[in-house]
């Protein structure tokens, strides 16, 4: 049995690298890389850090509009597949890659897994929301994290037998990634544990020079009562230098950093301000507070507990809400005191599930 599992950005990698080594035990698994990712400080230092095999296949697609990159990854991913013939083609989340993979796969009549099934923000404006919920209803096998997830495709008229409810891979990288740590690395920018915070910006809707502004501009003025650790991602960095943004002496800027080292600062926050979907699940796994800087989020659940707060993007309530967490630290501690359900096993769920319905029902 034959599974061609194709990634491209850093979070795929992450959340596939439980996944990866399970795959190449049980299956002839072709690990198919797009290229959508393509710097060292954004994809070959992942590999490294999480001990993955190199890929089979690297298509170098590299940026674009999303038309012209998606559409470079179906043209390279057919070629592949047609020469492969895998049985099954297995995508995660909901980036471009994601969505390349799984609508070539459909086409050419391959059966399609989506891990990371039934994730929605119902924000239609976002491209990751039409990658996700497109993905899902051309797969076969949809594995979800969590019990909205798996309601919210019912919801949308997806076969139940399709679905299984199988947890988080995040959970299973997170905890794998952070016994790889080196409490040194607090060292190297002068830090100490929860006498900091963390802050990551990259969705294209908050890269906008403007609105990148007002969002730093939040920023500096907490950095006034405490330090922030901000690793830039490369777009996000020229815009900051092509437009001169004030970034402050106590907002500390930093390369992008590889996975153990980023969990480990994220571990030992104060709390993480954040418009990654990826970052709002894996501080949830470490009990780190995560005040999300966008107006609607993926992962409600972790919102509605209470253990993730909505910001939204406006600069004054941003640096309000923030001063007053800081002004009252009990807030914080009720973030860290309510319960997550946090569980791992979600890698070995989707390997026992995939080789009962692909092997034994043969």
């Amino acid at each position: 049995m034959k599974i061609a599992t194709i990634l491209g950005t850093r979070p795929e990698i992450i959340k596939l690298s439980p996944l990866i080594p399970l795959l190449d035990k049980e299956f002839e698994q072709v690990l198919i890389h797009t290229g959508q990712h393509y710097s060292y400080t954004m994809d070959e230092i992942f590999f490294e850090d999480l001990k993955l095999r190199d890929c089979d296949y690297t298509l170098n697609v590299g940026s674009g509009t999303h038309a012209q990159q998606t559409g470079k990854m179906i043209m390279k991913l057919e070629e592949v597949l047609l020469n492969e013939k895998p049985d099954v083609v297995l995508v995660q989340g909901d980036t471009n890659s994601t969505f390349a993979g799984a609508i070539t796969a459909s086409k050419l009549q391959i059966k399609v897994v989506h891990v990371e099934a039934g994730c929605r923000s119902f924000d239609r404006k976002m491209p990751e929301e039409i990658n996700r919920t497109l993905v899902d209803h051309c797969s076969d096998f949809l594995f979800a994290p969590d019990k909205k997830a798996f309601n919210n495709l019912v919801a949308e008229g997806v076969p139940r037998e399709k679905i299984y409810l199988v947890g988080n891979t995040s959970i299973d990288a997170c905890l794998r990634a952070m016994k790889l740590f080196n409490q040194d690395k607090l060292n190297d920018f002068s830090l100490e544990k929860e006498n900091y915070a963390l802050l990551t910006i990259h969705r294209q809707e908050n890269t906008g020079h403007e609105k990148l502004k007002e969002i730093l501009n939040a920023i500096n003025t907490i950095t006034d009562r405490l330090k922030v650790v901000f690793p830039v991602h490369l777009r996000t960095k020229n815009i900051i230098d092509e437009y001169e943004i004030q970034i402050n002496d106590n907002l500390i800027l930093t390369d992008p950093l590889g996975y153990k080292d980023f969990m480990g600062l994220l571990a030992n926050s104060k709390f993480v301000m954040t418009d990654s979907g990826g970052v709002q699940e894996e501080a949830a796994v470490l009990n780190v507070p995560c005040l999300i800087l966008r107006d609607n989020t993926e992962w409600m659940s972790y919102v509605e507990l209470g253990k993730n707060m909505l910001l939204g993007t406006d600069q004054r309530k941003i640096a309000e809400y923030v001063v007053d967490l800081l002004n009252n630290e009990g807030k914080l501690d009720d973030m860290k005191q309510i319960k997550a359900y946090i569980k791992e096993g979600a890698s070995e769920n989707i390997i026992s599930i995939l080789k009962t319905e692909l092997i034994f029902k043969q």
